[in-house]
């Protein structure tokens, strides 16, 4: 069974890697999407702070597979008030 990483990445570092095995691709991407769910809910915190994360998952050779940005960031209007 192909063997596949989950990378979370931020401006200057990978954050965390998941290692994960499957047949199926669509598996895959559902998997990643879990990944991400799960990484906002634990770390709702640590995205305002990084303001963009990259989850990258590659096979074994570390050729990109897939990639999902997420990213946060303040509106003028919450600038502007200091938030």
């Amino acid at each position: 069974m192909p063997h596949y990483n989950i990378e979370l990445r931020t401006h200057d570092r990978v954050w965390d890697t998941v290692a994960t095995e499957t047949d199926d691709l669509t598996a895959l991407r559902i998997e990643m999407a879990q990944f991400v769910g799960e990484l906002l809910k634990d770390h709702a915190a640590k995205i305002w702070e990084d303001g963009d994360w990259r989850v990258d998952v590659t096979d074994d050779s570390g050729l990109i597979l897939y990639v999902m940005r997420i990213g946060a960031t303040d509106s003028p209007v919450t600038m502007r008030l200091g938030h």
